[in-house]
């Protein structure tokens, strides 16, 4: 059997030291009731940072050029294409000979949508994605474009195929991030019904912020799928969406890009949880939020602050799964417990290891040097209380040099209580114990069933 093409980007994405053009049109600026009309161009613009910027070249108007590039103004708008597009204006430059005006202007949301996404319908759809980890070892390989790693992401009624970029081009753009720490494209998209059925632009962006934030938990930075195309059957464009990638690149994460299986095998489970109730759909967005926040590499947040924020989404998983889903407490029931108790009942329904050991070396140390009533009895009692330690002067405990353990045990929890909560019971990399980001062993409920 013949392997397919590879996805091709719908945009020229190699160079990233220029703006990139992604649409081209008509566009009308106002500034203070002046009117000028002109043409622009949408930019991806990626030094210093990825972002979306209009650059029109306008014509007219009343007021002075020397107005036009200095005055700041009060009332502003642009149409682009005869479509309004919320934002304010940045750059103005005046040329005096001839007389030119240049204006960018800065969308105030994103992704633009410069199309009706309900009555315009696909059968596939592609995005881009940029700093996706460089995978290996999926389940489909078998069905990918030679030299193409593949991830197949398969929900009850979506799948999305995530391919590597062709010709090693994915390995020399992870080589360029690391040396120039610019954002670059590694892999492609794509997005099709399970059922071959067409779909409308607005259910391609539901399923893609369900994406955006599971690959956020796969990497443990940000990730997301961006200037999606939808596609009808014989291959034309049918709708767009422009946005700028918003990326990080944190030190750990849970996943072995040595076995992609792990997260074809996570997805399906991750899909059920993230659509099973509105609720749900919440908790895990704001979990994967703060635990983006504080996967950090020790600049910003710091480790301290960080982690104050893991702690964050580990209570708002104990009181969505304790309260909310399983109703074993009322919210005051939860209210009333310590915070540890509550970190406790989370980790003892998920059948998560609590107790203290050699992994975290610097909090057997310090709970070695306490006197018996100040030990602490378990990981949750001593992360939280190093986390009081850092919010509540009065605390006498002397745990400087327990915060990277306390980090670093925070963050493996709340990984395990994610895969947990979602039923997950392959393997994983365990932060506290890895050597190498390609280590993986069984997670803890896995070994005993």
């Amino acid at each position: 059997m013949s392997r397919p093409e590879p996805l091709k980007p719908a945009y020229n994405f190699t160079s990233v030291s220029e703006p990139v053009i992604l649409s081209q049109g008509t566009v009308e600026v106002s500034l203070d009731g002046t009117g000028y009309p002109g043409t622009a161009d949408l930019l991806l613009q990626f030094i210093p940072n990825p972002r979306l910027i209009f650059h029109a070249n306008v014509q007219g108007g009343k007021r002075s050029p020397l107005a036009f590039a200095f005055n700041e103004p009060v009332d502003e708008s642009l149409s682009f294409n005869g479509q309004m597009v919320d934002g304010f204006s940045g750059a103005r430059k005046a040329n005096m000979d001839p007389v030119t005006r240049e204006l960018d202007w800065h969308p105030e949301f994103e992704p633009v949508v410069l199309c009706d996404m309900q009555s315009k319908n696909s059968t596939s759809a592609i995005y881009h994605l940029f700093n996706f980890p460089d995978f290996h070892g999926g389940q489909y390989q078998h069905t990918a474009p030679a030299g193409c790693p593949l991830l197949v992401l398969t929900s009850e009624e979506w799948t999305f195929s995530v391919q590597a970029l062709p010709d090693g081009a994915t390995r020399e753009a992870w080589k360029r991030i690391k040396a120039e720490g610019i954002c670059r494209l590694t892999h492609m998209v794509k997005l099709e019904r399970n059922d071959g059925k067409p779909f409308s632009g607005e259910e391609a962006g539901e399923q893609c912020h369900l994406l955006d934030n599971f690959l956020a938990f796969i990497k443990g930075g940000w990730c997301t799928a961006v200037c999606g195309v939808g596609l009808a059957e014989d291959g034309e464009k049918t709708w767009t969406t422009f946005a700028s990638p918003r990326t990080s690149n944190p030190p750990y994460s849970w996943f072995t890009p040595s076995k992609a299986s792990q997260a074809e095998r996570l997805f399906p489970m991750f899909a059920s949880r993230w659509q099973q109730s509105d609720e749900w759909r919440e908790c895990l967005r704001a979990v994967i939020y703060w635990y983006i926040q504080a996967n950090t590499s020790g600049h910003s947040p710091s480790i301290d602050t960080a982690i104050i924020l893991a702690q964050v989404a580990l209570e708002r998983l104990a009181y969505h799964y304790v309260v909310v889903d399983r109703k074993m407490l009322s919210g005051k029931g939860f209210d009333d417990l310590w915070a540890s108790d509550r970190l406790r009942m989370l980790f003892s329904l998920c059948g998560i290891p609590n107790e203290i050991t050699n992994v975290v070396p610097g909090i057997c140390k310090a709970n070695d040097g306490f006197n018996k009533s100040s030990k602490w009895l378990d990981g949750a009692h001593a992360i939280v209380d190093i986390r009081n330690s850092l919010v509540h002067p009065v605390s006498k405990k002397d745990v400087r040099d327990c915060y990277v353990d306390a980090w670093r045990l925070s963050l493996w929890y709340l990984e395990l209580s994610v895969l947990a909560l979602c039923g997950y019971d392959g393997t994983y990399t365990n932060r506290l114990t890895a050597t190498y980001t390609s280590d993986s062993e069984s997670v803890p409920w896995g070994q005993k069933a």
